[in-house]
């Protein structure tokens, strides 16, 4: 992956993470990606994270783990609110391992139009 690939910006209250189909596992990536969800996450207004998973293959236990460090650095910042979007099973399988984090709470919708409408509840 690399971080053109992924497209990574603030709107409103939430950070928007959108994930591309195409998701190899690159440290090096995943590094940079993190580094720029962390400086987003850190704005005031930031209180929520939207994950927008497009990925077409499952996702294995080393970017479940990835995904708890993003949840915990977001949640040291302020996140208490995590909203998965995907077409699949991901979003279930993503809050379970998620959803274990104090002071988070993890939802799901079905398209990003509906997570951004849960933003401005």
């Amino acid at each position: 992956m690399s971080t053109a690939d992924l497209q990574l910006y603030v709107e409103g209250s939430a950070v928007v993470a959108e994930f591309p189909a195409e998701m190899p596992n690159d440290e090096e990536a995943f590094a940079e990606a993190s580094e720029r969800f962390q400086q987003l996450a850190a704005q005031s207004e930031v209180d929520t994270h939207v994950s927008v998973l497009r990925m077409d293959s499952a996702m294995g236990s080393d970017l479940f783990e990835k995904t708890k460090e993003a949840a915990r650095a977001g949640a040291q910042l302020g996140i208490d609110r995590w909203i998965v979007v995907s077409e699949d099973l991901k979003d279930i399988a993503i809050r379970s391992k998620i959803g274990e984090i104090d002071g988070l709470t993890v939802e799901t919708a079905d398209d990003l139009d509906a997570a951004m409408a849960m933003v401005e509840e």
